[in-house]
C-alpha cells in the first residue's frame, strides 16, 4: 500500500503553468547541451553536406535533437 499512496501523493501535486514551463526548461537544457557536445564531436557527416544551405542547418539541429538515437546507431559512425 505504500507505493500506491506515494503515487497518489505525486499525482495530487498541483503546479502552475510557470512551474511546468520552468520544469520543462530544466529538463531540456541538459539534453540540448549533451546533444550539442555530441554533435561537436561528430561533425564528419554534416561537413559532407552542401556547404551552404538549409539542409546543413537541418542536419545540425537534427543531430542535436536526436543524439540518443544516433549514439546507438551506425548512421553517423565513420
Amino acid at each position: 500500500m505504500g507505493v500506491i499512496t506515494a503515487v497518489r501523493k505525486v499525482l495530487a501535486f498541483e503546479m502552475t503553468i510557470a512551474e511546468w514551463i520552468g520544469t520543462a526548461i530544466m529538463l531540456a537544457v541538459p539534453y540540448l547541451v549533451v546533444g550539442a557536445v555530441w554533435t561537436a564531436f561528430h561533425l564528419d557527416y554534416i561537413n559532407a553536406i552542401n556547404p551552404a544551405g538549409v539542409n546543413r542547418v537541418i542536419a545540425l539541429l537534427g543531430s542535436v535533437a536526436t543524439w540518443p538515437v544516433l549514439l546507438f546507431s551506425t548512421v553517423c559512425m565513420t
